[in-house]
């Protein structure tokens, strides 16, 4: 029996989503670049794992929109997170949890259903400011897991083979 599972990775700009998305699906998907807002509309990318299909949403970044393209962006992002069935919010550790960050993850709280955190760029922060970006976090919204990982360089945790969402 085949199972599949959307899950969107939501975040704010330049975290490193569609590194991610790329990453885990390994290919190159999503354009990655260091200039923020490269990713205007949701992109997919399909991961198979036994029977099981995983559907990744990459996302535009969430930010505050100034014009009627902004709130497209935006718009799509938010849209992908609430037709999934796991949201990974994507962190970039290295920032923390500034405004945006804890605007995205208070609006994952009160949305609710399946979350999952992950702190990207982990390898470029000390692990003492880690546990403590975490508790912050997870104040504002229920996480069912924390990863730490780096996208760019493939460290951190493997994908379980089962994501819960992937039923």
């Amino acid at each position: 029996m085949t199972r599949c599972g959307f899950v969107a990775i939501v975040g704010a700009p330049n975290a490193g989503k569609s590194t991610l998305l790329n990453r885990l699906t390994g290919a190159k998907l999503s354009i990655v670049s260091p200039k923020a807002q490269t990713t205007r509309f949701r992109v997919l990318g399909i991961l198979m794992r036994g029977e099981s299909q995983i559907l990744l949403v990459d996302t535009p970044g969430i930010f505050k929109p100034k014009r009627r393209l902004d709130r497209a962006m935006v718009r799509a992002a938010w849209t992908g997170a609430e037709d999934a069935d796991l949201v990974l919010l994507l962190v970039d550790a290295k920032s923390g949890a500034t405004a945006a960050v804890r605007e995205i993850a208070t609006s994952i709280g009160q949305r609710g259903g399946k979350a999952w955190l992950v702190l990207n760029k982990s390898d470029l922060v000390p692990p003492a400011r880690l546990r403590p970006l975490t508790a912050e976090l997870n104040e504002l919204a229920t996480f069912e897991h924390t990863y730490m990982v780096s996208a760019a360089h493939g460290d951190g945790p493997k994908l379980p083979r089962r994501l819960d969402g992937a039923r």
